[in-house]
């Protein structure tokens, strides 16, 4: 009886929820290269009068006039040569002109004569070149090209100053394409500083997120520049306790991870994990996490914690595959199926939301690196906002490109991105930790069969629909923004909180103009008008305190 209750009493942990098939065997180390794409187009350099531009754009050219130019007689000299004024960058005194196709070079040099004209040019055209490495797999790795992480390596590759930890069973030190790409790992279980892998799953994991890219071996991950740090929380069985992923998040933390990727679940919350998800995201860590396998919408932990990206898995199509977890506590979705790499020297497919969550975790680390200063909630927003729709999840399958164009800054800024428009989020439930834990589904290198998920219900006829967020404000991170789309009418927020003093609602339209504001004691609640269309919802305060905010708007 008493070994009964001590297995009741252990919170079991099962990697194999989020794992999924393998396919594919060792290969070479060296192998063709594949050289990269050529640059598509690029801008010239402003001169008084330009030379012939490879790359311009057909009948259009740039025009700044001389300090004290009149606007009648700006217009003379452009109708002289041909020209009509058809826009104008106002910040920078430059006129966008219109001219004939093939009077283009004649317009150039009669402007450039006029002595009153700063300079004038040919506009160029500028696109995305979409990187492609030379990896020995990289043709069959449909994952980054769907999610446009190609095109992020055009913007940023990563930077070892961004550290991904990897909570998992650890860590193949001698893997080769993972050799210069990691930091001092820790091992939760024996209390030392030796996170070597006895399973395999950790070092799957860890090849998606980071391994060593455009090396010509092996694959080419999501965050090609990124910092590994392999913190082993499971056994070789591929099994642990939330006492040790908890462990495990606070060693991460207080070590220098930004993103901590976690490809495990269990079907049981705890306090004590909750608390730590919490340390560190407060400390400016993103946390994602596995939703697992169970094919149902049965929330999973530590995915449904408020301060996890929870990840679920999508195929090519950008169908959930029938294994996956689903659900509105999901908020992110991510291709299921990545190119990794193993013990041994081992490469081939990882199947699974084990997958799919360091593909995220990967993406993370690129936008961090991309916008090193921007706070965590930014890049959570950023992410969250421009991911692609899915009916099943708050939100949807991410998009590596949006999300940096959605941090509207180059790396080394402090970005202060404009809300995109975003799928309303369903409500997000904060999980009540369980103090009875259930053991989860025993391991397997294959996801269990289950059933499709089921379809999103059809809307009912009622004119109007609720949605409840809930979240934390914080010393560090005093605010949090929702976003949901409208109809045009009268929306009604009720804003409840925990403590004082008093926190504030703003509301923001789609152009970033205030909206409605409301402070008071709780519950505080506020009505205003909208026009349809997306709103974004910011709750803030001047110290910790947990809330609840109830929002009921017209359908779109």
């Amino acid at each position: 009886m008493g070994d009964f209750f001590a297995a009741i009493a252990r919170v079991v942990i099962n990697a194999a929820l989020a794992l999924g098939s393998l396919v594919a065997s060792a290969v070479p180390l060296a192998a063709p290269a594949h050289p990269p794409a050529p640059v598509v187009a690029a801008a010239d350099t402003p001169a008084v009068a330009h030379s012939h531009v490879s790359s311009a754009v057909p009948a259009r050219l740039l025009v700044r006039y001389r300090s004290g130019v009149a606007n009648d007689v700006a217009e003379y000299l452009e109708k002289a040569s041909g020209a009509r004024k058809t826009g104008e960058i106002q910040q920078v005194r430059v006129r966008v002109l219109q001219v004939p196709e093939g009077s283009e070079g004649s317009a150039v040099r009669m402007l450039a004569a006029d002595p009153r004209v700063e300079f004038v040019e040919r506009d160029a055209t500028v696109a995305v070149t979409n990187t492609t490495p030379n990896d020995y797999w990289w043709p069959s790795e449909w994952a980054q090209v769907k999610t446009r992480t190609n095109a992020a390596w055009d913007l940023t590759r990563g930077s070892a100053s961004v550290v991904i930890a990897i909570l998992d069973t650890g860590v193949d030190l001698s893997q080769p394409d993972l050799q210069g790409k990691l930091v001092a790992g820790y091992n939760v279980l024996s209390g030392t500083s030796n996170p070597s892998d006895d399973n395999g799953h950790g070092t799957w994991a860890a090849g998606v997120a980071g391994a060593a890219s455009n090396n010509a071996i092996g694959v080419a991950s999501y965050c090609w520049g990124c910092s590994l740090m392999p913190v082993k929380v499971l056994g070789a069985d591929g099994t642990g306790t939330m006492s040790a992923v908890a462990s495990g998040i606070i060693w991460a933390t207080d070590h220098g991870a930004r993103v901590i990727s976690m490809s495990l679940s269990g079907s049981t919350g705890t306090t004590t994990v909750q608390s730590a998800v919490q340390y560190a995201h407060s400390r400016g860590v993103v946390l994602v996490a596995a939703a697992g396998n169970y094919g149902n919408s049965a929330p999973t932990y530590p995915a449904a914690y408020q301060e996890v990206l929870g990840v679920a898995g999508t195929d090519p199509n950008d169908a959930l595959y029938s294994w996956s977890s689903y659900g509105s506590w999901v908020k992110l979705a991510a291709p299921g199926c990545n190119y990794t790499t193993g013990r041994n020297g081992w490469y081939g497919s990882f199947c699974g939301t084990s997958a799919a969550t360091p593909a995220v975790a990967g993406i993370v680390g690129l936008a961090f690196s991309y916008a090193p200063a921007a706070p965590t909630t930014t890049i959570e927003a950023a992410i969250e906002s421009s991911s692609i729709k899915l009916g099943t999840l708050a939100y949807g399958r991410v998009d590596a490109y949006a999300s940096l164009l959605a941090l509207g800054a180059p790396a080394g800024s402090s970005p202060t991105p404009t809300p995109a428009p975003t799928p309303t989020p369903a409500p997000t439930p904060t999980p009540a930790p369980s103090s009875t834990p259930v053991r989860s589904p025993s391991s397997s290198p294959t996801p269990p069969p289950t059933a499709t998920p089921a379809p999103t219900p059809a809307p009912s006829a009622s004119t109007t629909m609720t949605s409840s967020f809930s979240g934390a404000v914080t010393n560090k991170n005093s605010s949090r923004a929702f976003t949901l789309t409208t109809g045009s009418g009268t929306l009604n927020a009720t804003l409840a909180y925990s403590k004082t003093p008093p926190l504030t609602l703003t509301v923001y339209g789609s152009d970033g103009a205030v909206l409605a504001t409301q402070t008071g004691s709780s519950p505080s609640t506020l009505s205003f008008s909208s026009a349809a269309g997306s709103l974004q919802l910011v709750v803030s305060g001047t110290a910790q305190s947990s809330f609840t905010l109830s929002v009921t708007y017209p359908t779109p």
